[in-house]
């Protein structure tokens, strides 16, 4: 049975954050954090001279739900920029990632801890459930609406995914029927991609984004950004490509670099038949350890491209 690993912001009640210290499950998940509330090991507050530091900002996605510490993307970047740059400078990658968090959050805790870590680069992984647009309509309308959900409070959902044996049979569950959940998902957000009722929402992400740039940018610190994609978007033929699209929009308006990952998972996927699987088995965004280390090359190669790393970039 789980225990808990939040405690409550101290300024605003409806803001979590890591409990500094914690150790133990939940929802699945081994939680290790460390003395700054965040996952993964002990890390200095000033970063040693020639270290090669990175802030990753993101919801559960970056920080790893359903995999072990060394399994999540900030982890295998870590190893891997640390390879590529074959130990000339040290890398350490922060994970700033909180379970249900997005742009708002992402700045805030930014602003509060990741600024004070004093990185070379902000690494920021969107989700697509962060901002309204067809997709994040798809996860309500077809996935959380179901009769069976519907049927049990959410304090009893929040109960009952405590207990392993519940994760278990939920994952099965959503496993089965994934392949008709993938066609309904895309015929709806096919329907919903022209509105423009979300136009308001994606201008405050927008503003979320600036102010990350710009604070970075008073420290000397790079800024890159990245869309986790969903899971039909990997093993359908067609898929709504709107919110990549307008995401890679906001960020040219923004002069920050977008890294594009839904065709690297599809063609991963791919090189394999069946085709291999990149997501948690019953779920529809969370990466397994081989989507990671996809989303870890992309934002490496960009690093190396960018030449950031050598001698500041």
């Amino acid at each position: 049975f789980d225990r808990n690993p939040y405690d409550p912001h101290p300024d605003d009640a409806r803001v979590v954050r890591h409990r500094p210290g914690f150790e133990g499950h939940w929802e699945g998940t081994w939680y290790q954090i460390n003395q700054l509330g965040l996952r993964g090991p002990p890390i200095s507050v000033q970063a040693p001279e020639n270290e090669y530091r990175i802030v990753a900002l993101g919801d559960s996605c970056t920080f790893g739900k359903g995999v072990t510490e060394e399994n999540t993307w900030p982890r295998q970047l870590e190893s891997l920029l640390g390879e590529a740059l074959s130990g000339e400078r040290p890398v350490v990658v922060a994970n700033l990632g909180v379970n249900g968090y997005s742009g708002s959050t992402y700045e805030r805790i930014f602003s509060e801890v990741g600024l004070g870590l004093d990185p070379d680069l902000v690494v920021v992984g969107y989700n697509l459930n962060d901002f309204p647009n067809a997709i994040q309509a798809v996860d309500v309308y077809i996935f959380k609406n179901r009769k069976a959900r519907r049927m049990l409070s959410q304090d009893l959902r929040d109960t009952l995914g405590r207990t392993a044996t519940y994760r278990w049979l939920r994952q099965a569950y959503y496993h089965a029927r994934r392949e008709a959940d993938w066609k309904n998902a895309e015929a709806f957000a096919r329907g919903a991609k022209g509105s423009t009722e979300f136009d308001q929402a994606w201008s405050e992400q927008r503003d979320y984004l600036a102010s990350i740039r710009d604070q970075a940018l008073a420290i000397g610190a790079q800024t890159a950004v990245f869309l986790f994609p969903y899971e039909s978007q990997i093993y359908l033929d067609f898929f709504d490509t709107s919110p990549i699209e307008r995401l890679r929009a906001t960020c040219a308006a923004l002069d920050l670099p977008f890294v594009d990952l839904a065709e690297e998972f599809r063609q991963s996927a791919r090189q394999s038949d069946p085709a291999q699987e990149l997501f948690l088995k019953g779920d529809r965004y969370h990466p397994n350890r081989a989507g990671y280390r996809i989303v870890a090359e992309g934002v490496m190669r960009l690093v190396i491209e960018r030449k950031w790393a050598v001698d500041g970039g």
